[in-house]
């Protein structure tokens, strides 16, 4: 809309590719489905916020037919797009899935290519990429996350076997690879710190998670006017 030519958008999903799916075939459908916990948790999502706010436009902002689109969703746990809105959106979006496999194989082979470590969502991103451009145009894909939040499944990719380790181990063991993007030093540091900070566990009520969050603040406060 703002007049960038992009030829077409990719959508990457992982093993909860039902926006690939609806893409695809103009159905959107939760039947059946249950959410898969995956290496890329930031897009383990069966409701998608986003693709409302995209059909409405793409129906001409006709805020009826979302409010019965996704009445039906709620209600049958499935909806259909009319054929002309498959269209449209098929000649804005293309779209396929990558696997736990799949993304754990393109972190180890860019790594091993380049000595850039991809995070999982980023691999997701670059798998689906792989699959679905043509060679006649440029791909971007926009990284939206550093690998260091996801060390363990970072660790698998590379063949690294000392999992059991502390997080700001596993931080400073990825950081000697020297791989790009380096890590965030203010991370490193903030993690050393947390590993001697005193925590505790709190029951799952706000009464009780207000108050310690008062005395956690007025202790913060008494220490620093000693």
């Amino acid at each position: 809309m703002m007049g960038i030519p992009i030829r077409k958008f990719i959508c990457a999903s992982n093993q909860n590719h039902v926006l690939t799916d609806f893409i695809k075939t103009g159905h959107y459908d939760l039947r059946n489905r249950k959410l898969a916990q995956t290496f890329s948790p930031s897009i383990d999502i069966l409701k998608s916020s986003n693709l409302e706010r995209h059909l409405y436009l793409m129906a001409n902002k006709d805020g009826q037919l979302m409010a019965n689109l996704y009445h039906q969703l709620e209600s049958q746990l499935h909806f259909r797009i009319e054929k002309m809105l498959v269209e449209k959106l098929q000649q804005e979006f293309v779209a396929d899935w990558c696997s736990e496999g799949e993304c754990l194989a393109a972190i180890s082979t860019t790594y091993n290519a380049s000595g850039y470590i991809l995070d999982p969502h980023t691999a997701v991103a670059k798998v689906v990429a792989d699959k679905m451009q043509d060679k006649s145009c440029p791909v971007l894909i926009a990284s939206t996350a550093h690998y260091s939040k996801f060390a363990p499944a970072i660790m698998q990719a590379l063949g690294i076997k000392e999992l059991n380790q502390t997080s700001s181990s596993q931080l400073y063991l990825l950081s000697s690879y020297n791989a790009l993007p380096p890590p965030h030093e203010a991370l490193l540091e903030r993690m050393k710190q947390k590993e001697k900070m005193d925590y505790q566990v709190c029951v799952a009520d706000v009464d009780v998670l207000k108050s310690h969050a008062e005395k956690l603040i007025q202790n913060w406060f008494v220490r620093k006017s000693e």
